[in-house]
């Protein structure tokens, strides 16, 4: 299904190159006469294109078999200079294959320009190239020619002829010709009968963590990864013209920062069956709250979102993948309509909404700000699957998983304290779980005694005590190095019977002294506390995850005076 969506992307909303032509960067010019005399070779390098300038040209995957590309490969292929590190007998039979295959072009072409290559290469204009190379020049940096004002390899340049040549010498090509072009199989991308590919011709760019020549999306080369005597990709047949266009699909979505988003060592890809203005990527990645209030207010609701037919509506993808060295690892796939990614985000950032007691609305988080609040170290520790489940339930509605609210939970008790990315993502978390869904609905008005029962209204008022309390403190004797919340966090919130009666003892204490110094606060803060206890008494021995969250959201209404929509 992902690569037939991606094919389908290429096919209908992206401008294709030639067949087996992708973008590589020439980092060497030999200027040749229209007769293939050497005229000069240019450096094409510069500051920002360390590597040289880009170009589309003919391009064919190979491993360690020895494969010219044509009229634009890297020094060893184009000279026969070899690295420091190279086998001269290696570097002769690449040279002598690359001649070849420009020999072969022109005789199947007849094009001009690609004479004046061969010539050449097959004259002693060869030598004169290579004796005026600079000092600087690495053999393994792309080299190509300009004959003329053209440059051959040069999709831009529109020599048709040149383009049929590649593509129909490419078609099945292989490490061994003979056993790939046998191989016709059914296409796990079109559904045809057709030749279809060992390995496939391209790979993935911009995969962190990925080798720098690219990554496979499919592809099994050990013993483990094998059936029925198929190797290489074979194990997912795919034709050749299939899995050109659903990665260059790919590496197009990837090569824009419109499409994707980074988080850690994760990308997400996102884009539309259709072209459409609505781009969610900015909602994730910087939502502005003018952006966001625009959203809310969007009459268009998630009832009328889940009423459409599918068929008739734009569809909505994403993607998330990894790399681990040579591979690709699909680490998500979504797939839904435009509505209902608008619908669920118009939830979404609902359900994030915090104001204070004077009734402004605090910023609109982003997925990374929420999944980094539950690590120490969010650039180190962060795992794929935090992000991934924050996406999904944005666009998606799905359920945040428990394993979310561990982490915060402890990330709560190690810091002891209730941030607000973390108060928004505890509310995100609830509202995400159908049985108390309705509970964070209620939670909506301004009240600080919201609708709970049982063990959860015991949780949030816990927290809300404990934030008295420690105001208690405050009151008294001023600032102090640890606050309650610092000191007794932990215990108070998993242990409430334990903490809080010392707790207790201690703030009537300091309640005593507030009566003779300052009758007024002494008055609010008992009043205060007399109310919380009595929906509280007697204490739990314990408190759950899920009560343990909700003494967060408690502690956080009182401590930084945050209430919560």
């Amino acid at each position: 299904m992902i690569l037939s969506v991606l094919k389908d992307y290429a096919d209908h909303r992206m401008t294709l190159p030639p067949a087996m032509y992708g973008e590589t960067k020439v980092a060497w010019l030999i200027s040749l006469s229209e007769e293939g005399h050497y005229e000069g070779v240019v450096s094409l390098k510069s500051k920002e294109k360390k590597r040289g300038q880009p170009i589309v040209a003919p391009h064919i995957g190979r491993t360690v078999g020895v494969k010219p590309k044509l009229l634009a490969d890297t020094g060893e292929y184009v000279l026969g200079i070899g690295r420091p590190t190279s086998k001269p007998e290696r570097v002769k039979d690449c040279h002598s294959q690359f001649i070849e295959l420009v020999q072969n072009c022109f005789l199947a072409t007849d094009e001009p320009s690609v004479k004046a290559v061969l010539h050449f290469l097959t004259t002693s204009e060869l030598e004169k190239a290579k004796a005026d190379l600079p000092k600087d020049f690495d053999p393994g940096e792309v080299v190509t020619f300009r004959v003329g004002n053209i440059l051959p390899a040069d999709s831009g340049y529109g020599l048709t002829s040149v383009s049929t040549f590649w593509a129909n010498y490419t078609a099945g090509a292989d490490d061994d010709n003979e056993s790939n072009l046998s191989s016709k199989m059914t296409c796990l991308v079109t559904g045809e009968t057709t030749t279809v590919e060992q390995r496939l011709p391209f790979l993935v760019k911009g995969l962190i963590g990925g080798q720098p020549s690219g990554t496979a999306l499919v592809s099994a080369n050990s013993a483990p990864f094998m059936s029925y005597g198929l190797q290489n990709s074979l194990t997912s047949p795919i034709s050749r013209d299939a899995a050109e266009r659903f990665v260059k699909a790919l590496n197009s979505l990837i090569s824009d920062e419109r499409s994707r988003l980074y988080i850690g060592s994760t990308i997400y890809v996102f884009w539309t069956k259709q072209e459409t203005v609505f781009n969610p990527l900015a909602f994730l990645t910087k939502p502005s709250a003018e952006e966001v209030d625009a959203l809310l207010r969007s009459p268009f609701t998630a009832q009328e979102a889940a009423g459409l037919d599918t068929s008739k509506v734009n569809q909505f993808y994403a993607l998330a993948l990894t790399a681990n060295n040579a591979r690709a690892v699909v680490r998500d796939w979504l797939e839904t309509t435009i509505p209902n990614a608008q619908a669920n985000l118009q939830r979404w950032f609902q359900s994030q909404q915090m104001v204070d007691p004077y009734g402004a609305i605090h910023r609109p988080l982003s997925i990374y700000a929420l999944a980094a609040s539950v690590y120490r170290d969010a650039s180190k520790e962060m795992q794929p699957t935090a992000p991934t489940a924050l996406i999904r339930n944005a666009l998606h509605g799905d359920r945040i998983p428990e394993e979310m609210l561990v982490k915060l939970i402890r990330r709560n008790r190690t810091e002891r304290d209730v941030t607000y990315p973390r108060a928004v993502l505890l509310k995100l978390i609830f509202s995400s779980y159908s049985p108390r869904k309705e509970m964070m609905t209620n939670m909506e008005q301004l009240n600080p005694n919201p609708s709970l029962q049982g063990q959860d209204l015991t949780a949030y008022s816990c927290g809300r005590l404990l934030a008295v309390l420690e105001s208690i403190q405050k009151a008294a004797i001023g600032s102090v190095n640890a606050s309650l919340t610092d000191r007794y966090y932990g215990s108070a919130s998993s242990t409430p019977a334990v903490a809080f009666p010392a707790l207790l003892k201690c703030a009537r204490a300091h309640l005593s002294k507030l009566r003779k110094e300052k009758p007024g606060v002494y008055t609010a803060l008992e009043e205060r506390v007399e109310d919380i206890t009595q929906s509280i008494m007697p204490f739990p021995n314990s408190l759950g995850l899920q009560q343990q969250g909700l003494f967060g959201l408690g502690l956080l209404l009182r401590l930084k005076k945050f209430f919560i929509f």
